[in-house]
């Protein structure tokens, strides 16, 4: 079932474009994934459907009918969590039921309370009577979830929810939101900068690149500052030093983001294996996770502060001492690179 689609959207701030989607759709009880740099326009998506503000053109549906931010349907279903917590000035119990208060959902609200709670790490007894300014940044920031847990949404927003917190509240935050998703078949939609995270649990990833979609899937998005070569060859320094090399560069790439398809890259033990076609980067291997939705491994690889995504194969990992941690040679062909232009 589709729950959002959206039509035509051209969103402004002050006269300035922030976002520009022609048809997008998100289908009910899914988890989607919004990656992209600061200012690609995460935050104004998630603000349209969570329908806080009205698109400056366009329609914004959702399950099939045009609402509008004042609309009492979209209202008892949707919960958006912003960026910064806003916790009101009362107690954590009170700002956890506040939202239940709200709708007149009353008959178990102590129940419903202490569940959000306990979901993100909080032991009721402790914290309920304590007032907002009495908790620590990731603290609030759970209590700031719990507030949305209590109302049991049918779609949760997310927008960097583990940004700016500790180790143990970031993981607690995940939990609590997959818990959502699937006790209550709550539809996730969540910006984040923690891809690793991301890959993990989403069926979905929608990349955005200053206010438009350039891709879905599983890829990796290079940024600029670019340099060219020579005509339609162009190269990023990583932070290590190593050169990222790309061709069918654009003419203009001061807005251009390179796209890398997973099933282009090859992973090597040794600089020695490497094809002689494909150009290689020396680079970390930092984590193997078993994708739940297809089945596939999937491998993050570092090489400085760039993180590129692959999908190995048993067969591959088998014997050939594939470990995290490990220093390994990730191959492509600079030819086969895809490019957005904002």
């Amino acid at each position: 079932m589709t729950l959002y689609r959206l039509l035509h959207i051209r969103h402004h701030y002050h006269g300035k474009p922030v976002l520009c989607i022609d048809d997008w759709s998100v289908d009910k009880n899914r988890i989607t994934g919004l990656c992209g740099p600061n200012g690609s326009g995460k935050t104004t998506l998630l603000k349209l459907l969570g329908f806080i503000e009205d698109p400056t053109h366009g329609t914004v549906l959702f399950k099939g009918r045009k609402q509008n931010i004042y609309s009492g349907r979209v209202r008892s279903s949707v919960t958006f969590l912003p960026q910064e917590s806003f916790l009101l000035r009362r107690s954590v119990y009170n700002n956890v039921a506040y939202g239940l208060r709200v709708r007149k959902n009353k008959g178990n609200e102590a129940a419903r309370v202490n569940q959000a709670l306990s979901l993100v790490g909080l032991e009721p007894e402790e914290f309920a009577p304590r007032p907002w300014y009495a908790l620590s940044g990731g603290e609030a920031r759970r209590v700031a979830l719990a507030a949305r847990l209590a109302l049991r949404p049918g779609v949760l927003l997310l927008d960097e929810p583990t940004a700016s917190v500790d180790a143990a509240s970031a993981h607690l935050i995940k939990e609590a939101a997959v818990y959502a998703h699937r006790r209550w078949n709550t539809t996730l939609i969540i910006s984040s900068h923690d891809l690793l995270w991301l890959r993990d649990i989403c069926q979905d990833m929608l990349h955005l690149f200053s206010g438009k979609i350039f891709g879905s899937g599983r890829k990796t998005i290079i940024f600029g500052p670019w340099q060219k070569t020579e005509p339609g060859l162009a190269y990023r320094i990583l932070s290590d030093g190593q050169l990222f090399k790309a061709g069918r560069a654009p003419e203009d790439l001061r807005n251009a983001a390179a796209v890398l398809d997973p099933e282009d890259l090859s992973l090597h033990i040794s600089a020695q294996d490497v094809p002689a076609e494909k150009t290689a980067l020396e680079c970390r291997l930092i984590q193997l996770a078993l994708e739940q939705q297809s089945g596939r491994i999937q491998a993050s690889v570092f090489a400085g502060q760039t993180e590129f995504c692959i999908y190995l194969d048993a067969k591959t990992l088998s014997g050939r001492g594939f470990e995290p941690g490990k220093r390994v040679w990730l191959a492509y062909r600079p030819d086969r690179v895809k490019w957005h232009d904002a």
